[in-house]
């Protein structure tokens, strides 16, 4: 199977495809690690745009900053779209037909909890948004806002198609999927990190000249199998990685889309021990792993660099100064350039009906034969005018199964727990979190206990 771009046509030849103005809300509008990018490949995408763009977040000033960018750029589009800036959801939501999702409930002050709290008891998270106690608390603070969202799309948006960027990423889009009448995926670029590595080191113009089958959670996928023209890549990966690593493959360690880098190392040791390719991002890869996270020792062989809120906030405020110089002096070439993000792909292919293969987040119906049903897996998925098809995988393979199954598990008890409403249950997924395996039970209870507390004004007495 291969994944690929879809071909992009000149935002000239938009009158090929005429189509009415279609409504695209970004959730989160006022994200500039997010927004900006993603309305820009919707703005140089043909078949939308001309949308209706509605940048809808509860801080108003941000989403107002990313409208003024998105509007200067589109004075040198030319393209008919409009850009609205609010922080009234009714008005956002009403009518619309895709819902984008950037949002972090609380902020960094709240993800501060997620990881000063679980460092006390020995797990010392590197992002600390998809597994773990930073994952499992992230999910409690943002349960009551994406059912909250999920309601309000069917209310004033009913059967829009909802493409969810937010981490935790498996639990949220599942929280969604359990409510949404339309169609719902979840989106992330860790597999263009694997391709783009794969592309530079055999040195390949396109990644249309990889074909790749992968399946997974999210920022814990593998790669079973690779071929490139007249290879076998994983057969290739194997003999190199005997005698090297992947980082010394390329000779460089090339940042993720955040601008993070990671040293591969981890890659590397689970490539030799499985035969299949893991997430080249060892900062997501090593919170699946207790063994990694819960020993600085292991971190520092392996290169595991913590990601800390000062360089969180840094990032975000360098990005803020970048936009408002922007606004103020010239348009930089890049914003002229489609970014690797899919977004504009999925919605152009829903648009018009033109089959599209990407990866995506969906609720499991057998594409992971060996997976519980329901578990929301990442995988390749077909867009099209239906919605979203996964494509079958079939079995992870062991020893991957038993590294992905106890998380899959874990996280779907700790959604039901939020549903459910039931604080007990809610601690069970906690503890049944292999990151906390080396913790007794009255430490889980004891940390999972403090880290609710942390986060009470977002949790509403949620759970009893």
């Amino acid at each position: 199977m291969r994944t690929s771009i879809m071909k992009i046509r000149k935002v000239t030849d938009m009158g090929k495809s005429q189509m009415r103005r279609r409504k695209i809300v970004i959730v989160g509008g006022g994200s500039n690690a997010w927004t900006p990018n993603l309305v820009k490949d919707m703005m140089l995408t043909p078949a939308i745009a001309d949308s209706e763009f509605v940048l809808y977040d509860i801080n108003k000033p941000a989403a107002t900053l990313i409208q003024q960018y998105l509007m200067k750029l589109n004075k040198e589009l030319k393209t008919p779209a409009t850009f609205t800036a609010t922080d009234n959801l009714p008005r956002a939501f009403e009518g619309a037909e895709y819902i984008t999702i950037t949002i972090s409930t609380g902020g960094f002050d709240a993800m501060a909890h997620d990881l000063s709290i679980p460092e006390e008891y020995g797990i010392f998270h590197t992002v600390g948004d998809t597994s773990g106690p930073g994952g499992w608390a992230r999910l409690m603070r943002n349960f009551n806002v994406f059912r909250k969202l999920g309601e309000d799309i069917n209310r004033y948006a009913p059967g829009a198609m909802v493409l969810n960027y937010s981490n935790p990423m498996t639990t949220l889009t599942q929280i969604l999927c359990r409510i949404c009448t339309g169609p719902v995926v979840g989106l992330c670029h860790g597999l263009f990190e694997n391709l783009e590595f794969l592309k530079r080191f055999y040195k390949l113009e396109s990644e249309d000249q990889i074909s790749v089958r992968y399946a997974g959670l999210n920022h814990f996928f593998w790669i079973t199998e690779a071929t490139i023209p007249k290879m076998d890549v994983i057969a290739d990966l194997a003999r190199r990685l005997e005698k090297q690593g992947f980082t010394d493959m390329l000779r460089e360690s090339s940042p993720d889309a955040m601008g993070f880098h990671s040293k591969r190392e981890l890659a590397t040791e689970l490539f030799r021990m499985t035969g299949v390719m893991p997430y080249l991002g060892d900062r997501h890869t090593c919170e699946f792993f207790p063994q990694y996270i819960t020993s600085r020792a292991n971190m520092k062989k392996y290169k595991l660099i913590r990601t800390t809120i000062k360089e969180r906030r840094d990032r975000f405020n360098q990005r803020k100064n970048n936009l408002e110089k922007i606004i103020a002096t010239e348009l930089p070439k890049k914003s002229f350039v489609r970014s690797r993000e899919t977004a504009a792909d999925i919605i152009s292919s829903h648009v018009e009906s033109c089959p599209f293969i990407d990866v995506g987040n969906v609720p499991n119906i057998g594409q992971i034969s060996n997976l519980p049903l329901g578990t929301v897996v990442e995988t390749a998925v077909r867009v099209d005018r239906n919605g979203f098809s996964p494509i079958a995988f079939g079995p992870l393979p062991e020893p991957i199964l038993s590294f992905v199954e106890p998380f899959a598990r874990a996280f779907n008890v700790g959604v039901d727990a939020c549903f459910e409403g039931d604080r007990r249950k809610a601690l069970t997924a906690l503890r049944m979190d292999p990151l906390c395996s080396h913790l007794t039970a009255g430490q889980v209870l004891e940390m999972g206990n403090r880290l609710l507390v942390a986060h009470k004004s977002f949790i509403n007495n949620l759970l009893r």
